[in-house]
């Protein structure tokens, strides 16, 4: 009796008094899928103009809203960071359909022929980068796709840039900034 004290002690000094707190519900998120989407003013790169206003998209099984931004440089080969940007959300009606949505647009993405995976490090719940190098007019352009996942929120940001190497760290700047406005009540969004 006397050697199960210390074990029972142990136990139950190992289930409190640890000072983590439980798992918190995650955030339902309830607006239109366009409510999510990055906007011309959360772009860091001044410059940019609509190229597609915010639209609804046809998702997987998820409603779905896309816009484009796109910034006109005098000289691509000389051009510093992003130059197009793509940015589309899904709202899934529950955790378990965006998480459906999130495998196949990444499956998607990564069988294209080329696609480099990428870490896309601490976003969402889950998340997952591509780059994709290419040449156009004699210029190296890398095309770089961050998808995440936030609780029934799926996410897909592309930048596309001249390949001065900085075009993941550009992509996932952008991607934290679309990804923190998504918390912010609307009113405080533009």
């Amino acid at each position: 009796m006397h050697r199960a004290a210390p074990a029972v002690a142990v136990l139950l000094l190992a289930g409190c008094g640890s000072g983590a707190s439980p798992p918190a519900t995650p955030t339902f998120f309830a607006r239109a899928a366009s409510a999510y989407l990055l906007t011309l003013d959360e772009l860091r790169t001044p410059g940019f103009t609509v190229s597609e206003a915010a639209h609804d998209a046809t998702g997987e099984a998820c409603p779905a809203a896309t816009a484009r931004y796109f910034r006109s440089v005098s000289e691509l080969a000389t051009s510093n960071g992003p130059v197009d940007v793509r940015t589309t959300v899904l709202r899934c009606p529950s955790v378990g359909a965006a998480a459906a949505a999130y495998s196949t647009l990444v499956a998607r993405t990564d069988a294209v022929s080329g696609e480099t995976a990428e870490s896309a490090g601490a976003l969402g719940d889950v998340a997952h980068a591509d780059e994709l190098r290419t040449t156009g007019d004699g210029v190296g352009l890398v095309e770089v796709t961050v998808t995440w996942r936030t609780a029934n929120l799926v996410s897909v940001l592309v930048d596309r840039e001249r390949d001065a190497g900085s075009g993941l760290a550009d992509a996932l700047i952008l991607a934290h900034a679309q990804a923190a406005a998504a918390e912010q009540p609307q009113t405080t969004r533009g």
